[in-house]
């Protein structure tokens, strides 16, 4: 629902230019929703999660304290 940049006057979303003072009335553009990246059919974030997953052991038999 525009306003007038003119006169302030409410317009529906419809129209080109005000009922009032007939100025023209500027254009409302509708944000475009963002695509999800995916790779390989999953979201992105799940491919992060399982590589965390497959890493934390790894991180861990490596780093861990020599028994004994």
């Amino acid at each position: 629902m525009a306003d007038c940049t003119s006169c302030g006057t409410w317009n529906p979303d419809d129209k080109d230019v005000c009922w009032r003072c007939q100025t023209k009335l500027p254009r409302i553009e509708e944000k475009k929703k963002k695509k999800p990246s995916v790779f390989f059919g999953l979201p992105t974030w799940t491919w992060v999660i399982v590589v965390i997953l497959f890493l934390a052991p790894l991180f861990t038999q490596c780093f861990s304290a020599p028994a004994g």
